[in-house]
């Protein structure tokens, strides 16, 4: 997965709209690239290339495995690494393939790093790493995702400034972030009532030695 995601963001703006339009349309192989081709108005570099076309069906299982929106959001996430924020936020708006709730989560993503699958702040410090590798070893710690973030409130300040966010969803699921000292997500999970006792206990051994 990790490898797929870093072909297509290298693919730039064609890889997006070619994600979109297999999603919206269901095609794949030669027709997708020229479906996207087609709303491109022409051709795009690299995806007119051999290579591309074996993307598509990666592509197509990433979409049935993972969903549209997490897929885009791992692009992005890989993406706002190297590109300019400005550059990236122009073609969020700019696809109209996309309703505006996503557009908006795939903005947060650029600028805040929300829902990334991995640490993108560059404020994240050793002890941020610590509390997040003592979260990730909860049992059933699943990736939450970032458009919960603002439902959260904080819980615990850490020494080096950061904060640890609780919530818990209409249906009762625990879930924790962590922001860092500017408030931008760099971690979120949940766990299923079952593991809701060892978050506890993770969140207490944060409290103890990290606060």
């Amino acid at each position: 997965m990790d490898e797929l995601i870093k072909k297509i963001a290298g693919l730039g703006f064609p890889g997006i709209i070619l994600i979109a339009v297999m999603a919206s349309t269901g095609l794949t192989g030669a027709a997708a690239i020229t479906a996207a081709l087609a709303f491109l108005g022409g051709p795009a570099g690299m995806l007119g290339g051999i290579a591309v076309l074996g993307l598509t069906g990666l592509i197509a299982d990433a979409l049935t495995n993972v969903g549209l929106e997490e897929l885009l959001t791992a692009v992005y996430c890989q993406r706002r690494q190297s590109e300019p924020q400005g550059k990236l936020l122009e073609e969020i708006n700019f696809l109209s393939l996309f309703d505006g709730d996503l557009k908006e989560r795939l903005k947060f993503t650029v600028t805040d790093g929300c829902g990334c699958t991995t640490v993108v702040s560059k404020n994240i410090t050793d002890d941020s790493e610590e509390v997040i590798e003592i979260l990730e070893n909860v049992p059933g710690m699943t990736r939450a995702h970032h458009r919960d973030f603002k439902s959260s409130n904080p819980v615990i300040r850490l020494r080096d400034g950061s904060t640890v966010k609780t919530w818990k969803n209409p249906l009762g699921v625990d879930h924790v972030f962590i922001a860092d000292r500017n408030d931008n997500m760099i971690y979120g999970g949940f766990v299923g009532w079952i593991h809701s006792d060892g978050l506890n206990a993770a969140i207490n051994r944060i409290r103890r030695d990290y606060a």
